[in-house]
């Protein structure tokens, strides 16, 4: 639970207290500010440092309203793209009399949802961001399941189990307990950045940190780790549904 709500101009922010170093300021993907500060860290201090970050905040801030403009965009009617694995898929959206169960059907480039006949427009266009949701999430597990044995192989460490979220600000997680979380919205990317950040939570098992021997050991196991690590400060962002 956040310590305090503090409002600064027309910037809002939670305040949480940890045992750390650092005031750290995080911008989630809906918007929210957070901010993490030292335990015994003044109130003045905090926002002082807060000051400093208001220009990257706004940025941020921006690029949230714009996530939140494309979803409002994709409407989910026939004829729009759906990202997948680096491609892109056009939908194909079918009513039919038969029932739903016949669910999603990928031939190629296109991907076809079946819907009931004589559903309104909304619910139309519910029934088939669902669909396309469910089958996104059931192919990253099979995606993710796969890539996951080679990059261990190539760490020479494996998670004990890998559960598949809904993060609002990161892409992965792992630590020396070997539990990986990895957030669905990478089954949208390139393979090739599925691949990074397994292999960078991986690395995590052995080392907790960013230190210059985390990232040794990931550039060990992914030569394109530099790479793939700018593709998805310049693209993450657009990862959406």
């Amino acid at each position: 639970m956040p310590e305090l709500r503090l409002t600064h101009e027309t910037l809002t922010y939670e305040i949480q207290r940890r045992r750390r170093r650092t005031v750290g300021v995080l911008v989630r993907r809906d918007g929210r500010v957070e901010v993490v500060a030292p335990l015994r860290t003044p109130q003045g201090e905090v926002r002082r440092i807060v000051d400093g970050f208001l220009p990257w905040i706004e940025k941020k801030r921006a690029e949230a309203k714009e996530r939140a403009r494309r979803r409002r965009i994709r409407q989910f009617d026939d004829g729009e793209t759906i990202p997948f694995l680096g491609e892109t898929l056009r939908l194909r959206v079918v009513q039919s009399d038969r029932p739903p169960v016949d669910g999603i059907v990928r031939d190629g480039g296109e991907l076809t949802v079946r819907v009931p006949v004589g559903l309104s427009t909304p619910s139309r266009r519910a029934v088939v961001r669902y669909a396309i949701l469910h089958w996104l999430l059931e192919r990253a597990r099979e995606v993710f399941h796969e890539r996951h044995v080679l990059a261990s192989k190539r760490v020479g460490r494996a998670a004990k189990r890998v559960v598949i979220k809904d993060m609002a600000s990161r892409w992965g997680s792992c630590g020396p307990k070997r539990r990986m979380s990895l957030n669905w919205r990478l089954v949208l990317a390139p393979p090739a950045i599925v691949d990074y950040v397994l292999v960078h939570e991986l690395c995590h098992i052995h080392e907790a940190n960013h230190s210059p021997a985390f990232w040794k050991r990931v550039a060990s196991a992914c030569d394109h780790w530099r790479k793939s690590r700018a593709w998805l400060r310049r693209h993450g962002d657009e990862l959406e549904l």
